[in-house]
């Protein structure tokens, strides 16, 4: 009878753990966020000879949806999801890419940031004294109720600021 019990706690006990690398995960949606947040911040919005600095020109058309200027060492045409742009699938993966950060002393370093054209200027959004031209947000909003989403950040320098990239992918 012990034996049996032995054998019966066994399979309760290590079973479930053989058999879950076989459940779906979201590995997939982390490889694909760290893989766009490494594409965006080492080459499109910069230059590969110096990662993690973003171009300020790059970047505004880029969350503008403008075709890359010839400038920008990245490649995208205008127009298109911001999917296809990062070279994914739009009906199979859903992408938001954001810039946060703190660029004035009335900002809290989680705002997320954008474009003032009359400033010519990056800004917080909320920033009551600026106006707010381009985002620097493309993409979907991920679902709240979605448990497959999956986010990679990285801190970068735009125009001479600290900053957060984040791509959120589910």
């Amino acid at each position: 009878m012990s034996v049996f019990l032995a054998v019966l706690i066994f399979i309760f006990l290590f079973v479930p753990g053989l058999l879950s690398p076989f459940t779906e995960g979201a590995q997939e949606e982390t490889v694909v966020s760290n893989r766009v947040a490494d594409g965006l911040t080492k080459s499109m919005l910069g230059s590969p000879e110096r990662p993690y600095r973003l171009d300020r020109y790059c970047t505004v058309e880029f969350f503008d949806d403008q075709a890359a200027p010839a400038s920008c060492a990245g490649s995208w045409s205008g127009g298109q999801p911001v999917e296809s742009q990062v070279g994914l699938d739009p009906t199979r993966q859903h992408l938001n890419v954001t810039i946060y950060g703190n660029v004035s002393t009335a900002g809290s370093g989680s705002d997320r940031l954008c474009w003032d054209d009359t400033a010519e200027a990056i800004v917080e959004e909320g920033n009551a004294s600026a106006t707010c031209s381009v985002p620097f947000s493309r993409g979907e909003t991920a679902p709240t109720n979605n448990d497959q989403s999956v986010t990679a950040t990285r801190v970068v320098s735009l125009d001479h600021h600290d900053v957060t990239v984040s791509v959120e992918v589910w």
